[in-house]
């Protein structure tokens, strides 16, 4: 369980929360450019690793 902390009370809540349990206060996520950003090098990497065992294997 990752813990993040209030901006507004400072007290401990789950990263994964959308509002503080304690003070109602709305808790930032990660930004969509951001979400974006970690898909497209997740796929950058899986079409190299591809390619790379595509050209090993038909030599």
């Amino acid at each position: 369980m990752s813990i993040a902390h209030c901006r507004e009370c400072h007290r401990e809540v789950e990263r994964h929360a959308r509002r503080c349990p304690h003070c109602n206060a709305e808790i930032p996520g990660e930004g969509k450019l951001l979400l974006l950003a970690k898909y497209c090098l997740f796929f950058v990497i899986l079409g190299a690793l591809m390619y790379a065992l595509f050209n090993f294997i038909g030599g």
